[in-house]
């Protein structure tokens, strides 16, 4: 992947939205749920795509204010470019700070809507976890859609939840070492160091990891078979 500059970052969102496009469809087909329905699966799913597009859409104006500016502006073009943006900083410091932020939003935005989704799914299969938190909710999961919860998918899981949880630690990890490889990208997770592995390339390779466990677990045998709209308490409070 190409991250030299936001085109591939863009691209890249519109592919994520677009394989969640595609469970959201085959729920329609296999589960007999209406797409715009209320039910938790679609809820979750079309919140997560709404959360990349408005991502992709926030480097959309950013970049195009850029262009706009060194188009008309050529000499001067940084000033009329801060003046865009409401900035006192100077451009590369602004963007910084904008972009790192929307990285952190969608990342915690996502795990938010993937736990709430994974609940709901326990409660509709009657199977929730005696004890609170991601880690054993995740768990109780897999074991329902039959998928080993020390494999890949867990580690997929558990990386997502240390880069949310290192946002509300100042970017720090206080948990045990993990270190994964997905698709060729490492994810290391060192207890008491800054967490290094969540530039927009890590975004990319751990939210496309997680659509594609999520799609496991949406079509395992026991989940496939939930046919009537699974309650979300959520839905319509958005």
């Amino acid at each position: 992947m190409n991250y030299s500059n936001f085109d591939q970052v863009l691209k890249d969102l519109q592919s994520l939205n677009q394989a969640i496009e595609d469970i959201r469809q085959k729920i329609v087909t296999t589960s007999g749920v209406s797409y715009a329905s209320q039910d938790a699966r679609q809820v979750a799913l079309d919140g997560l795509q709404c959360d990349i597009a408005a991502c992709g859409n926030w480097i959309h104006v950013l970049m195009s204010l850029k262009g706009l500016s060194q188009e008309k502006h050529s000499n001067n073009w940084e000033g009329e470019y801060r003046k865009l943006i409401g900035t006192g900083l100077s451009s590369g410091q602004a963007e910084y700070l904008m972009l790192d932020y929307l990285r952190n939003t969608l990342t915690i935005k996502a795990h938010f809507k993937i736990e709430n989704l994974l609940s709901n799914l326990l409660k509709a299969l009657s199977a929730s976890p005696n004890k609170r938190g991601f880690w054993h909710i995740s768990n109780a999961m897999l074991r329902q859609a039959g998928i080993s919860t020390t494999g890949q998918e867990k580690n997929t899981l558990t990386v997502l939840a240390n880069l949310r949880n290192s946002f509300h630690a100042n970017g720090m990890h206080n948990n045990g070492f993990l270190s994964v490889d997905i698709d060729g990208i490492r994810f290391e997770f060192c207890n008491g160091k800054p967490v290094k592995c969540a530039s927009w390339e890590h975004i990319v390779v751990i939210m496309r990891a997680i659509i594609s466990v999520l799609e496991s677990v949406l079509f395992s045998n026991r989940v496939s078979t939930l046919r009537s709209e699974i309650p979300d308490a959520f839905a319509g409070h958005s």
